[in-house]
C-alpha cells in the first residue's frame, strides 16, 4: 500500500534538498484539475496555478527544477489550459511534446491519423442516439466520454464504440483502453506515459551545467491519477524517483506514494515552492 506523501514530508523535503534536478511531471485531469461532468469545464485551481508560475520563476533561467504535463488531451489544449509559459507539454499521452529542449510528435501516430479521424466521424453519427455521450477528437487520438450518460445506457455506448473502431482494431491501427467513465481510442503503437517520461528525462539531461556538487543526481516525481499513469509510476520509481498516485487509499496503484485529491497536490506544489525558496 502506498505511502501518504504528506505523512512522510521529511523524507520527500530531503530527496528534493538532495537533488541536483528535479523533473516535476504532472497529469492534469483528476491530478492538477478535479474530475468535471465535461472536460471543457475542467480548470485547476487559481492557487495552484499561481504555485507553479512562482515555481518556474524560481528556477530560471537555469533551471534546476524542470516542470511539464502529460495529458491525454491534445497538445494545443493543455498548453492553452495551463498557460504557463516554460513548462513542458505533452499532449495525447506523449504522442506528441513542445517545450525547452524538446520538440517531438511521434512519427507512426502521424501515418495513423487517417483512421482516427475516419472513426472520429462514424462516432459522432452512431453516438447522437446515445445522451449525454460524445467523441472528443484530439488530432491524434480521441475520447469517448459517457459520464453524463444514464447507468443503464453506459453498456449501450461501450457496445457502440466497439463495433465502430473494431474495423481499426482488426487490421492493427488503434487500440481502445478504459478510462475514467470514457474510453481512450489511441493509435496501436508501442507508447504511453512511461515512454513519455523516458523521452523527457533523456532530452533534458541530469542536471545544471554549473550544479555543485557535479555529480548529483536527478529526482523525477510523477503525479497522476489514471490506468494510464501506472506506466509513468514504473518508469519514474525505475530511475530512483517517485510516482505518486491521486486518490483514495482503495485504489490498487503500483505508485510508491498517494495524496487524496487535487487540493492534496495543490498542498504539496506549495510545500515544493517551500524547498526551493530556501535554495535560492
Amino acid at each position: 500500500m502506498p505511502q501518504h506523501l504528506l505523512a512522510v514530508w521529511p523524507q520527500i523535503q530531503q530527496s528534493l534538498q538532495e537533488a541536483g534536478r528535479v523533473v516535476l511531471l504532472l497529469d492534469y485531469d483528476g491530478t492538477l484539475a478535479p474530475i468535471v461532468d465535461r472536460p471543457d469545464l475542467a480548470s485547476m485551481p487559481l492557487e495552484t496555478r499561481e504555485t507553479l508560475v512562482e515555481l518556474r520563476a524560481l528556477t530560471s533561467p537555469d533551471p534546476d527544477l524542470i516542470i511539464g504535463i502529460i495529458s491525454a488531451r491534445s497538445l494545443e489544449d493543455i498548453s492553452a489550459r495551463v498557460g504557463i509559459d516554460g513548462l513542458l507539454y505533452a499532449g495525447n499521452h506523449g504522442l506528441e511534446i513542445r517545450g525547452p529542449q524538446l520538440e517531438f510528435v511521434h512519427a507512426e501516430a502521424l501515418k495513423i491519423k487517417g483512421s482516427v479521424d475516419q472513426v472520429y466521424l462514424q462516432l459522432k453519427e452512431k453516438l447522437a442516439v446515445h445522451p449525454g455521450a460524445f467523441a472528443e477528437h484530439k488530432g491524434l487520438s480521441l475520447t469517448v466520454h459517457y459520464r453524463l450518460v444514464d447507468d443503464e445506457g453506459i453498456e449501450a455506448v461501450k457496445d457502440t464504440v466497439d463495433k465502430t473502431v473494431r474495423p481499426a482494431v482488426e487490421i492493427g491501427d488503434l487500440v481502445v483502453s478504459p478510462g475514467k467513465m470514457a474510453l481512450e481510442i489511441r493509435p496501436n503503437i508501442s507508447w504511453d506515459k512511461g515512454s513519455t517520461i523516458s523521452a523527457i528525462v533523456a532530452a533534458i539531461g541530469t542536471e545544471p551545467a554549473d550544479s555543485n556538487p557535479p555529480a548529483r543526481e536527478r529526482l523525477v516525481m510523477y503525479f497522476g491519477d489514471d490506468l494510464p499513469d501506472e506506466a509513468g509510476f514504473g518508469v519514474a520509481q525505475d530511475t530512483g524517483g517517485m510516482g505518486i498516485f491521486v486518490g483514495t487509499a482503495e485504489q490498487p496503484t503500483s505508485a510508491h506514494y498517494r495524496l487524496d485529491s487535487p487540493q492534496q497536490v495543490g498542498e504539496t506544489l506549495q510545500l515544493i515552492r517551500q524547498v526551493f525558496r530556501q535554495s535560492n
